[in-house]
């Protein structure tokens, strides 16, 4: 069971659901963002080798990577078939088993592909288990109807995973023609404040604490593409925060004792068990804004996974690459603090990872900057956001608009330029050779190269 909330800082009304937005924690220091490496592989469990064996696994591994490339959990569903072969009898028995799950895809598009998974194959092999997670969709092997659905269990049972890595341009494309987000490899760090009771006494999780709580924690960060750290709480993090500051939630506090990591983002969660159930609270704090939601279960793993699922969910809709309804569009990026070619080369190749950039031209270049003409597949902002989490480019001061302001020119002016005939003079302008008037070429975004 999950209970989501916005919460809001001024605390208006209780029956008022707000958001409310904060100074951003760090605002004018990178953000130590991190590139998820293997975000299109996983690795599935199998009892044999045999050709429907693998079809299975690669239909399941091909779900999973659904959901972790776009962030959104209900992507992909294992529901019973809307048709049974066989009736259920109404009461169950002590042997019955559990009804056929079959993969429902939340569109059309993804439904579709669902059953042609081995198309968006790059490659795979057989190999020993690495301990590497996986989403228990809970369809069993075809080798091994019996054994039991967990996981774990799973991990025990078999000797060999089928590992597969997924075409990333297939894959991005599909989920852009069902019109779902893409999260490219480049994820905002997310620091973990987690407070636990356990048998009477409460701790934090640490990056010196090992517990059962902490490994879930780290195998569902990595399930869903979710670069996590915990705090040192050496000498520095004891003298700004309590366990009681996480334990209320105290934001001042915490805000303030999450600075010196320069985090992009900030989960805030305590746990504790109440009526023979795991219950668990979080917070997570992005982009200036905040977002609650409580979660209950008998079993630990289910509200932690509960948890870091929602939080991807969150920072992809914060972050990732959206098709918009006015399609192609077009935005100028000035990159300032250029020393040479190798500065220029490293700018214009970090633009290219951005996965709603589509094409990159040249406008302007000068001795210590240059201006690219970026074809960008998604919103403005997403671009914007995209940007920021390298760590290589930092946006000048005042020069990001506010989001009820317009950004440059709008795409039906900027089309309707590049038919008109026009040249460019020696200093970069453009030229409207029917009117003999001289256009400035004004970026819609400026950034600096950090060294």
């Amino acid at each position: 069971m999950v209970l989501i909330r916005n919460s809001i800082l001024t605390r208006l009304t209780a029956s008022v659901v707000s958001v409310v937005f904060f100074c951003c924690i760090a605002a004018n220091q990178p953000v130590l963002a991190a590139k998820i490496t293997d975000l299109y592989d996983a690795e599935i469990p199998v009892f044999s080798q045999n050709r429907a064996d693998r079809h299975v696994a690669i239909q399941q591994a091909f779900a999973e990577i659904l959901v972790r490339v776009s962030g959104q959990q209900d992507v992909v569903l294992a529901l019973p078939p809307l048709i049974e072969t066989d009736s259920v009898p109404l009461a169950k028995t002590p042997n019955q088993q559990q009804p056929n799950l079959e993969l429902i895809g939340k569109t059309e598009e993804i439904a579709a592909a669902l059953k042609k998974a081995t198309y968006y194959v790059k490659q795979f092999r057989y190999q020993k288990p690495t301990g590497r997670p996986f989403i228990d969709w809970g369809i069993k092997p075809l080798e091994d109807k019996q054994q039991p659905s967990d996981s774990s269990a799973q991990n025990k049972s078999v000797q060999q995973v089928l590992w597969i890595r997924f075409n990333k341009k297939k894959i991005n494309k599909l989920l852009h023609d069902a019109g779902l987000p893409v999260w490219g490899t480049t994820r905002p760090s997310i620091l973990v404040w987690m407070a636990v009771e356990s048998r009477s006494k409460r701790y934090l999780l640490s990056n010196s604490i090992k517990s059962t709580t902490r490994e879930a924690i780290e195998k569902h960060a990595r399930l869903y593409g979710l670069p996590i750290r915990f705090p040192l709480m050496d000498l520095a993090d004891r003298a700004n925060i309590s366990l009681s500051d996480v334990w209320g939630n105290f934001e001042d506090r915490v805000l303030q004792a999450s600075k010196r990591y320069q985090t992009e983002s900030i989960l805030v969660g305590k746990l504790y068990v109440a009526n023979r159930s795991w219950n668990t609270r979080w917070s997570l704090y992005v982009d200036g804004r905040r977002v609650d939601w409580e979660s209950q279960d008998i079993k630990l793993s289910t509200v932690v996974k509960q948890g870091l699922s929602l939080t991807a969910q969150n920072l992809s809709l914060a972050f990732a690459d959206v098709q918009t309804e006015q399609g192609i569009q077009e935005i100028l990026v000035e990159v300032k603090n250029l020393s040479g070619l190798a500065d220029y080369s490293q700018a214009e190749k970090y633009l290219r990872t951005i996965s709603a950039v589509k094409k990159i031209q040249i406008a302007k270049l000068n001795r210590n900057s240059v201006l690219f003409n970026l074809t960008t597949q998604g919103s403005r902002v997403g671009v914007m956001q995209a940007i920021s989490l390298g760590n290589l480019l930092a946006a000048e001061p005042n020069t990001i608009p506010k989001p009820e302001q317009s950004i440059g020119i709008i795409p039906e002016q900027r089309q309707s330029e590049q038919f008109a005939p026009q040249t460019t003079n020696k200093e970069g302008g453009v030229i409207d050779v029917a009117n003999k008037q001289v256009k400035e070429l004004i970026p819609d975004l400026i950034y600096r190269l950090l060294k």
